[in-house]
């Protein structure tokens, strides 16, 4: 199933910030997920969306059960994800 996906380009929005971990957090996992499929990522950030990049927020930002946001962050970084606000 990779094979088919892997080129691909996704779009991943995020619209809210600590105020809802779990939703702040899923956008990314998503887009961790499809890095390591080859996908081309880009998240963009709208609204309270922009908090997940937010230096000194985004690090404190945690969903139970769901890795901690940064190291979600700088894994869609790390392997080539686009970000923009």
């Amino acid at each position: 199933m990779a094979e088919k996906i892997a080129g691909k380009k996704l779009v991943v929005i995020v619209t809210t910030g600590p105020e809802d971990p779990e939703k702040a957090t899923f956008p990314y996992l998503a887009a961790s997920t499809a890095l390591t499929m080859d996908v081309q990522v880009t998240v963009i950030l709208q609204g309270r969306g922009v908090y997940t990049a937010t230096k000194g927020v985004y690090e404190t930002i945690r969903a139970p059960g769901i890795k901690p946001l940064k190291e979600l962050v700088d894994s869609v970084v790390k392997m080539g994800g686009k970000i923009f606000v």
